[in-house]
Formats: C-alpha cells, structure tokens, sequence
C-alpha cells in the first residue's frame, strides 16, 4: 500500500468564504499514483471546515446564513471575554461542519457524486490556510 501526503494552499478574502478545492484535491491525487484507495482531506484550523457540498455557489451563501442564524457570535461567549480574541462563533461553525472528509479513489480519480465537490469553509478570514491531503492505497501495476 502506498502514502502519499501533501497540502493545499489557500488565501481567503473574506471573513466568510466557500472555496471549491476540488481541482487542487484531484491533482494531489493524480500526483500520488494511487489507483485504487482513499484520499483524507483535512484542516487543522480550528476557524474551518472541509465538507462535501453540491457544487452551487449558492447553496454555499445559504450554509453561512444557515450557521449565523445558528449560531449568532454573541457577546456572551466565554471565549470572546478572553485573550484569544472575538471568534468563538467560528469555532462553534467549525465543530458543526467538520475539518474532513474522506473520498474514495477509483481508477487513480477522486470518485466523487455528480454534483459533488470538496469545499473547504472559511469562518473567520481573511487568511492564509492550509489543507492536509493523505493519498492512501494501490498502485495500478506499471506506476
């Protein structure tokens, strides 16, 4: 079996952002030579989260309208009195979303649904992310 690691790279502008990262994904994989296996794709920022989502720009504004009205960032919020800042709302968003997902790799190719496409959500940019891509499986023989 064969692991492969890599990241992606990524700069958000705005406070709230949807990101499509499934060309940067596919091209990870197609990097590793995995034929048949997983990709784990995941962020380790805590304001984040990666998720699969119907590739519609719009249903990406109605997630971030949904998790506001969820999930208002209240005055009130132990972690807005400290030292850490004003953005305990995008931590609660991160915890509900997720920070991974796993695809399987068929055919050295990500196999996602028709509609499907890997997002990575920003709650509290702009800023600079990275996103763990772990490649894991076999070989076609020849690679």
């Amino acid at each position: 079996m064969k692991v492969f690691t890599s990241v992606v790279r990524i700069k958000t502008t705005g406070k709230t952002e949807e990101v499509n990262i499934s060309p940067q994904v596919e091209a990870v994989v197609l990097e590793s030579g995995v034929y048949d296996g997983m990709a784990l794709v995941s962020t380790g920022h805590t304001t984040a989260s990666v998720h699969l989502n119907n590739a519609d720009r719009n249903l990406g504004e109605d997630l971030h309208d949904l998790l506001t009205e969820l999930v208002p960032n209240k005055p009130a919020y132990r972690h807005n009195k400290g030292e850490y800042g004003r953005n305990a709302d995008a931590h609660l968003k991160s915890l509900i979303v997720g920070h991974s997902v796993t695809i399987p790799v068929t055919k050295g190719r990500l196999s996602l649904g028709q509609w499907q496409a890997i997002y990575f959500s920003d709650f509290d940019g702009p800023r600079a992310r990275l996103i763990s891509v772990k490649v894991m499986g076999a070989q076609e023989e020849g690679f």
